[in-house]
């Protein structure tokens, strides 16, 4: 017989999985794009798929409290489950295929249980249960074992914010000489879980909020990572501003260049 835990994991799965039917089946059309804010776009597909999990899910679990980015809904109770109904709306909305769907699974006090993220193109599924190990669709994966000059990393200027741009370009460029190349793909969640699939061997960013991160965090412990902000402080998606992701050994010395370069280091505004 299964668990609450495994009921409870295996459908936040097939409503994401639904969900990600959704997205797929408005990419490259036409739709409805605003902007919600200056350089940051809401189409009707953000709107419609949060609209369809918090339904489902409120179905499924009439005790359920929600985190969710569009119009920053939320509502407390048990499982507590925070919601991005289409991290990379940018991408989507211009063609690009890389975005997706994500869900963090808590306590009704936020104590992690699990992580769900969905690429709808590439029919990618990140899952993770707190203690069973990390997946990508049936695989199990691993944070990166190789030396940080060999891996690619990841991260995002801060585009909500412009005047912190010319700062998270100073810490980028101080890491940029010991890693491989950098990445700047558009979309948080996927960031997070490349990482702890070992494609990236680091991720990091300034100003990002739970929805962006808590499925992915979640993820990434469970594939043998860690995260942590700026300072080195554990990650609390809930609080944090910044994050650093990926092997702890790599986390570690990024942040001993960031300290040794005199940069001013922050994780609020």
């Amino acid at each position: 017989m299964k668990s609450a835990d495994e009921i409870l994991m295996n459908t936040v799965i097939s409503t994401v999985l639904k969900a990600g039917d959704i997205l797929r089946s408005g990419f490259r059309e036409r739709f409805e794009v605003e902007q919600k804010s200056a350089h940051d776009l809401i189409t009707e597909y953000d709107t419609a798929v949060q609209e369809f999990i918090v339904e489902q899910l409120s179905k499924a679990f009439p005790g359920a409290g929600f985190i969710a980015e569009e119009e920053h809904f939320s509502t407390k109770g048990d499982p507590l489950l925070v919601i991005d109904p289409l991290d990379g709306t940018n991408n989507f909305a211009m063609g690009i295929p890389q975005f997706c769907v994500s869900i963090g699974v808590f306590t009704g006090d936020k104590q992690p249980k699990g992580g769900v993220v969905y690429n709808p193109v590439l029919e990618e599924l990140y899952h993770a249960q707190v203690g069973k190990g990390a997946y990508l669709n049936d695989e199990r994966i691993f944070v990166s074992q190789e030396p940080l000059k060999d891996t690619l990393v990841a991260t995002a200027l801060p585009f909500k914010f412009r005047d912190k741009v010319e700062w998270i370009t100073q810490l980028l460029m101080s890491v940029y000489p010991e890693i491989m190349d950098i990445r700047r793909l558009g979309s948080a969640a996927l960031d997070i879980c490349y990482t702890a699939a070992g494609i990236f061997g680091l991720y990091f960013e300034y100003g990002i909020n739970a929805w962006d991160t808590a499925a992915g965090v979640c993820l990434l412990r469970e594939a043998g990572g860690v995260s942590v902000d700026f300072f080195g402080q554990p990650y609390d998606p809930f609080t944090s501003r910044s994050l650093v992701a990926g092997q702890p050994t790599h986390v570690e010395q990024v942040l001993d260049l960031w300290r040794k370069s005199g940069f001013e280091l922050k994780d609020k505004d």
